[in-house]
């Protein structure tokens, strides 16, 4: 048990889910030389779990240690697969919410894909906030606006009807001060409307992913913990739902008048994300062993490679290969990656077209989201290239 209180709640009685030290503190940052990744700016994750609410979140966090600048990247829009997601999810929120002629505000925007395609046409006017965004400040003829900066209330000048953020509130330290935050920025109009989407702890416990824990993600949420974050801050939830073949868990509230205390967890529910933590701790030491023997089984015929290179393969390679001995490259379709290398164990990125140039040497080639799985494969068929292509 530790006694760093739960950012969520305040409470003290937390206990250690995960403990990995001296990590890269980014993921989605590559870096220019091998020397320059090996040495990149170090952090601890240290993982507890708040026995009162249920909120999962690194003890050991701190701020300064990340940069969010132009150079960081963990844009997926290169693939075709999450843009079919993309468009999906545009295409219902705006059909469920009646967005056309609406005021949008999202928060991080990253490189302003999403906030795009929901204001494509002259559709939606559009307000995004990101300190990492590249590009031209205004977009679709003068009908988005981009603030390279983070997001605040008071940079929202004009009402808001439809507010949202994706895989953002996992990067903040204090989200209750964020979500209140949203939540003045809407004012009181009922009408008002936030989405957010972050990754769904439950997902990750449940599948033992070890390389979804890393120090960039300090706030770690499953349903109910996000749905009484979003009611403390004042929102009025309309549901919970997981998102791209379960990975994400997505919100959906309207603003609620007045003030609304902190609703207590349900002892099932936090007895039932105690039981998958334990799991979680049981099968976690397993699952990276196994995922070694299985990198060195591969290695003993010739040098292995992982696709994806931006914050899963990142930490699946500094757990697994520290010392980038065994694991040849990562390969990445993100041509801003292309020659560069990652974080920490200083792997060299390549592009799919440069495969071919050894392979004669790779035995294999470990997928890192398994969501991606068809769409690599396919490039690979594209690319003539006979090499197993192998899901973790």
């Amino acid at each position: 048990m530790t006694g760093h209180p739960c950012p969520l709640c305040g409470a003290c009685a937390a206990e250690t889910v995960f403990d990995r030290r001296n990590v890269p503190a980014h993921q989605n940052v590559v870096c220019e030389t091998a020397e320059d990744a090996r040495r990149f700016a170090r952090a601890d994750l240290v993982l507890a779990f708040c026995e009162k609410c249920g909120f999962v979140f690194n003890q050991k966090f701190d701020s300064g240690k990340l940069n969010y600048s132009a150079v960081y990247d963990n844009s997926q829009a290169h693939s075709a697969f999450f843009q079919r997601y993309l468009r999906d999810l545009c295409d219902y929120l705006r059909v469920k919410y009646g967005l056309r002629g609406k005021r949008l505000v999202e928060v991080g925007c990253g490189k302003g894909d999403f906030l795009r395609l929901m204001c494509a046409g002259g559709m939606n006017r559009g307000l995004g906030f990101d300190p990492s965004y590249v590009g031209p400040e205004t977009g679709e003829e003068g009908a988005i606006h981009f603030v390279k900066a983070f997001y605040g209330e008071s940079r929202c000048d004009r009402a808001v009807d439809f507010l949202y953020s994706r895989h953002v509130l996992e990067h903040i330290q204090d989200p209750a001060k964020m979500l209140r935050s949203m939540r003045k920025a809407l004012g009181d109009d009922a009408n008002s409307v936030i989405y957010i989407e972050v990754p769904d702890l439950a997902w990750i416990l449940d599948q033992a992913a070890f390389w979804d824990f890393f120090y960039e993600h300090c706030s770690y949420f499953c349903a109910g913990t996000l749905r009484r974050a979003c009611q403390a801050a004042g929102f009025e939830v309309e549901r919970t739902f997981p998102g791209f073949g379960g990975q994400y868990l997505c919100l959906e509230a309207r603003c609620a008048p007045g003030c609304h205390a902190r609703a207590k967890p349900d002892p099932g529910e936090l007895g039932e994300l105690r039981a998958r933590i334990g799991h979680f701790r049981k099968s976690v030491e397993e699952r990276m062993q196994t995922s070694r023997e299985r990198v060195m089984a591969l290695r003993e015929r010739g040098p292995c490679a992982l696709w994806g290179a931006a914050a899963k393969g990142t930490t699946f390679a500094n757990v697994i290969d520290p010392e980038a001995r065994y694991i040849r490259c990562l390969i990445d379709i993100n041509p801003s990656k292309r020659g560069k290398f990652i974080a920490g164990s200083g792997h060299r990125i390549i592009a799919p077209e440069d495969i071919s140039a050894c392979e004669s040497e790779i035995r294999g080639i470990f997928s890192m989201n398994s969501n991606y799985f068809e769409e690599q494969r396919a490039k690979l068929a594209q690319l003539s290239l006979n090499i197993p292509l192998i899901p973790l």
